[in-house]
């Protein structure tokens, strides 16, 4: 029982990473689009394919612990590209691109790049027992501390007035998001596992009292309309 519950919670941290990994591929792809610089619209496409592939590898580890399990409880695991607005992974409003500065916007990529690649610390720990997975793991951490760089190297060359402080005030801010996008989530389940008794409850009631409706009143069939009564409900 244990060993289930330590497996499904590798799982839930495999699966939300594979979600945040392909809401920055979504994110870097939009800002690719409207990139007005060659350079910047290379940058983005590269960044993007990055993380579409940083999605592709969490999504087959997802698929090869979920194999362990129960099919009832695996279930629980699918993927689904939906659910990264649900999530809060991203905005239902807009990419972020649409709706910040491109100095915030950039700043939101030097903060994130480095908190994943601080998450996928912990992420390599769990696998570590598997020599190929941590393997895997590594290399995207590699590529997050790319990231991280040229977004580094962006500020230095376009914002050179942009203080130290500044840039640990975007990070501090966007570790609260990431917690709060977190509980948000956590507070859907919740409310779930409450109304959705209350609902099959309600639609029990609705079709008990179908059932003892007399259903002939609507049955006009070689019946002259003039003649129904105007307290019909029909």
């Amino acid at each position: 029982m244990n060993k289930v519950k330590g497996l499904k919670k590798h799982l839930n941290v495999l699966q939300e990473t594979a979600y945040a990994e392909f809401g920055s591929a979504l994110e870097m792809l939009s800002a690719c689009k409207l990139s007005k610089k060659d350079s910047f619209c290379f940058g983005y496409f590269h960044h993007s394919k990055d993380e579409y592939n940083h999605t592709k590898t969490f999504l087959s580890l997802l698929k090869k612990y979920g194999q362990t399990l129960p099919s009832d409880i695996a279930r629980e695991f699918r993927f689904s590209s939906n659910a990264v607005i649900n999530k809060g992974y991203v905005s239902s409003k807009g990419f972020l691109v649409e709706t910040m500065k491109l100095k915030n916007f950039i700043a939101y990529v030097y903060t994130n790049e480095l908190l994943a690649k601080e998450s996928f610390e912990g992420i390599l720990k769990m696998l570590k027992s598997d020599i190929s997975d941590a393997e895997k793991i590594s290399l995207i951490m590699k590529d997050e501390l790319r990231h991280h760089g040229l977004a580094e190297k962006h500020f230095l060359k376009y914002y050179p007035r942009l203080q130290p402080w500044q840039l640990m005030a975007y990070r501090i801010k966007e570790t609260i998001q990431n917690k709060g996008r977190k509980l948000y989530f956590k507070n859907l389940q919740f409310l779930d596992k409450v109304l959705s008794p209350l609902y099959s409850f309600m639609a029990n009631i609705a079709g008990l009292i179908l059932t003892y409706l007399n259903l002939n009143e609507f049955n006009r069939n070689g019946k002259n309309l003039m003649d129904i009564s105007t307290k019909s409900i029909i």
